[in-house]
């Protein structure tokens, strides 16, 4: 399988050179990525044991459920998009912190001072490099469609 860069420039010589995009065509291509990614992180995140179907959301929502995806607060818009979990959600539960520890694993130290390892399960690690493909292909036709449409208004 070739490496992202690889698919990219095959992609470039497919529609004939580089073609100038606007920021919102940008936003429009990485917004298709996005969408692929956050769908299969919800599915990841169930799949890895992350979500409990008979749980009454009350305070929380499911880790499943706060997946987003949209433009990094605090950053220039430059035409990307970002794909995790919420920072903080109306009671102050920071998913992405959580997400981070299933993902990475993370330590505890018991009552009587030991401190115990939590192995993580690398779940979203396994859900973005399974995703590639697929987040490339919802790409390249997002792109293709504002080429040909630029090239039948030249």
């Amino acid at each position: 399988m070739a490496d992202l860069s690889e698919q990219l420039d095959e992609m470039l010589q497919e529609i004939g050179g580089v073609v100038n995009l606007t920021i919102e065509e940008r936003e429009e291509i990485t917004q298709a990525g996005a969408d692929v990614l956050a769908k299969n992180f919800k599915q990841a995140t169930k799949d890895a044991g992350h979500y409990n179907a008979n749980r009454k959301v009350v305070k929380m929502q499911h880790l499943a459920d706060s997946v987003e995806t949209g433009k990094l607060v605090g950053t220039v818009s430059d035409g990307s998009n970002a794909v995790g979990f919420t920072k903080s959600d109306k009671q102050g539960i920071n998913h992405a912190r959580l997400a981070h520890w299933l993902n990475d694993g993370t330590r505890r130290i018991t009552k009587d001072g030991k401190i115990v390892y939590v192995p993580g399960d690398s779940f979203m690690d396994k859900a973005r490099d399974e995703s590639s493909d697929e987040v490339l292909a919802a790409q390249s036709k997002v792109f293709k469609r504002i080429v040909e449409g630029k090239r039948g208004h030249s």
